[in-house]
C-alpha cells in the first residue's frame, strides 16, 4: 500500500537550489535547451510509470508525476540547464520512488572524465555518529587514522553531508541506510560527498581540510585531490570486496564456534560456483562439530541470487520456499525499447507464456521459469546449530532478504544495526538501463518485484536486530568491533551455561 508524501515535500525535493556547478566537467557543463530536457524527462517519466514494479509502493504516483512536472517547469523558467544540473535533478526525483535500485548514473562521457580529473579526497573515511573519521590515507597527506574531518574547503562536513544525503536512494523509509553511502560506495563513482559534490560545489585540485586529531587538537591540512582510479586504488569501498569470489572469509573461534564473513553476493562480473566457497567452510564446521556460527553480513549490500540462495541452503534445517512471487508491472516495452539495455535481452520482448496475470494487473513469473520460486532443500553440510547474524545499515536487497527469510524459517539471533532494504522483498533482479537521448544520463529501472515468503515484518523499515549495537567514534578509533565482541560474549555465555548444566 502506498504512503503518499505531501506535495510540498515533493516539490521541495525538486526545487531546492542545486548549488554552483564545478568547473571540473566539460560534459557536465554542456547546456541543454528546455525542449531537450523535456524530451528526456518525458521518456523517463513514461518508463518508470509503466515499468517500475514498485513505482507507487511507497509514494503516491501523483506526487512523483508532480515532481517530473516541476522539473520541466524549472527547465522552462531557466531556459534550460546543464547536463550536471539535470543529473542531480533527476536523481532527486528518482529518490522519491524509495527504491535502492533506482538511481541515475553519469553519462558515459562524464564517467570517463572522472577517471582523469582529480575530484576525490585522497583518503578513506567513514561516517560514524554523524562524524567523518579517517580510516586510512597515504602518509604524505598528513591525514592519520582516527582524525575527524571538521571542514573541507571552509564548509563544515556535516553541512556537506546534509546536501548530498537526500541524493542517496533507500528502500522504503529506512533513511538511516543512506549513511552507508556517504563516504564510500560501490554504487556510485565514490561516496556521495565526492561523487555528487563534484557537481554541487566548486572543486579545486587542492583541498583544505580542517581535522581534529585524536588528541583533540585541530589542524589544517592541504591535500591534492585524486582521480577516481587513484581513489579506488586506496582500497575497496567500505573495506569490502566488490566481487563474490573475493568476499568469503572464514576462521575458527575457539573450539566450538566459527566466523563466516560474506561481504557481497555480486557474482556476475567474475562468476564462480558458490559451492566452491561455501562447501569447504560448512564441511569443516560439521566435521569439527562446531555448535555456533557467526555470520557477518555487515558489508553486504546484496548481489546475485545464486550466491544468496546457496548460502540459505547451508543455513536452513528443513526445506524452505523462500520466494512467494516474482512480478513485473508490464510486459509491453513498445515505444521505449530502443532506449533500454539489459543483460537478458528476452526482457525487452517478454514471452507471455512465462507469466500469469494477477487480478491487480501484474504479471508474475510461473514457477518453472525461476528457480528462486521453488523449494530449497538443506545442503549436504547444512549448519543446524546456533546462528548469530551481524547486521548493519549497509544491508539491503539480497542481504536483507536473506536475513528476513532466515529469521522466518529458523532460529537466528541478529546483532548490530537496523538494516536497510525491504524485508518483504526488493524491486530488483533483472534491471534495465535507460539512456536518455539528449543528455546521455543513464538510469536504472528494476523490472521485477520479489515477494519473500515471510510474515510479520514491516515493509520498508529494514530489520531490527535482537541485540542492537551501534558503532561509535571511540570504537572506530580504537579498532574495536562491538557487534562481533557481543556475539563472542553471547557464545561464551551459552557454552558456560551448557557446561554448568552437565555438572
Amino acid at each position: 500500500m502506498s504512503t503518499p508524501l505531501k506535495s510540498a515535500i515533493v516539490f521541495l525535493a525538486c526545487l531546492l537550489s542545486l548549488g554552483s556547478i564545478a568547473a571540473a566537467s566539460p560534459e557536465g557543463e554542456r547546456w541543454l535547451s528546455a525542449a531537450q530536457i523535456h524530451t528526456d524527462i518525458d521518456l523517463a517519466a513514461e518508463t518508470y510509470r509503466r515499468v517500475h514494479p514498485g513505482f507507487d509502493r511507497y509514494t503516491a504516483a501523483e506526487d512523483i508525476e508532480q515532481a517530473w512536472s516541476a522539473l520541466k517547469q524549472e527547465a522552462l523558467d531557466t531556459n534550460g540547464m546543464s547536463v550536471g544540473d539535470l543529473y542531480i535533478a533527476i536523481e532527486r526525483v528518482l529518490t522519491l520512488i524509495r527504491c535502492d535500485h533506482t538511481k541515475a548514473e553519469l553519462p558515459l562521457v562524464m564517467k570517463a572524465e572522472r577517471r582523469t580529473m582529480p575530484v576525490y579526497l585522497p583518503a578513506r573515511w567513514t561516517w560514524v555518529e554523524t562524524r567523518g573519521i579517517i580510516q586510512s590515507a597515504p602518509i604524505e597527506t598528513g591525514l592519520h587514522p582516527g582524525d575527524e574531518i571538521i571542514e573541507i574547503d571552509g564548509t563544515p562536513l556535516q553541512d556537506m553531508v546534509a546536501q548530498v544525503r537526500p541524493l542517496i536512494p533507500v528502500d522504503g523509509f529506512a533513511t538511516w541506510s543512506a549513511d552507508a553511502g556517504i563516504a564510500a560506495s560501490l554504487e556510485f563513482m565514490g561516496g556521495a560527498v565526492d561523487h555528487f559534490g563534484a557537481l554541487l560545489w566548486e572543486v579545486q585540485p587542492t583541498a583544505t581540510i580542517l581535522v581534529e586529531r585524536t588528541t583533540g587538537d585541530r589542524e589544517t591540512v592541504r591535500v591534492d585531490r585524486v582521480t577516481f582510479d587513484a581513489w579506488t586504488a586506496l582500497g575497496a569501498a567500505n573495506g569490502s570486496a566488490s566481487d563474490f569470489k573475493d568476499a568469503v572469509l572464514y576462521e575458527d573461534i575457539g573450539s566450538n564456534a566459527g566466523y563466516l564473513r560474506v561481504d557481497t553476493f555480486v557474482n556476475y562480473r567474475k562468476p564462480i560456483e558458490p559451492d566452491d566457497l561455501y562447501a569447504p567452510v560448512f564441511k569443516a564446521l560439521k566435521q569439527d562439530g562446531r555448535e555456533h556460527l557467526i555470520l557477518d553480513l555487515r558489508k553486504n549490500g546484496g548481489g546475485s541470487s545464486d550466491a544468496q540462495m546457496r548460502l540459505l541452503q547451508y543455513l536452513i534445517e528443513k526445506p524452505v520456499t523462500p520466494i512467494r512471487n516474482i512480478c513485473a508491472r508490464t510486459l509491453n516495452m513498445d515505444g521505449i525499447r530502443d532506449h533500454l539495455w539489459t543483460w537478458d535481452k528476452r526482457a525487452l520482448s517478454p514471452n507471455r507464456l512465462g507469466f500469469k496475470r494477477t487480478k491487480d494487473g501484474d504479471y508474475c513469473l510461473r514457477n518453472f521459469v525461476d528457480s528462486d520460486l521453488k523449494s530449497k532443500k538443506p545442503a549436504r553440510f547444512a549448519f543446524k546449530g546456533e546462528l548469530l547474524v551481524l547486521t548493519s545499515r549497509a544491508n539491503s536487497s539480497a542481504s536483507t532478504s536473506l536475513i528476513s527469510i532466515l529469521r522466518a524459517h529458523r532460529p537466528v539471533t541478529l546483532i548490530g544495526e537496523t538494516t536497510g532494504g525491504s524485508p518483504q522483498g526488493p524491486t530488483a533482479g533483472l534491471q534495465f538501463t535507460l539512456t536518455l537521448p539528449e543528455s546521455g544520463i543513464r538510469t536504472r529501472v528494476p523490472f521485477l518485484r520479489y515477494f519473500n515468503n515471510v510474515s510479520g515484518v514491516d515493509d520498508g523499515s529494514g530489520l531490527t536486530p535482537d541485540i542492537p549495537i551501534v558503532n561509535t567514534v571511540a570504537a572506530a578509533r580504537q579498532g574495536k568491533d562491538l557487534a562481533l565482541d557481543e556475539a563472542k560474549r553471547l557464545i561464551a555465555k551459552i557454552d558456560k551455561k551448557k557446561r554448568l548444566g552437565r555438572r
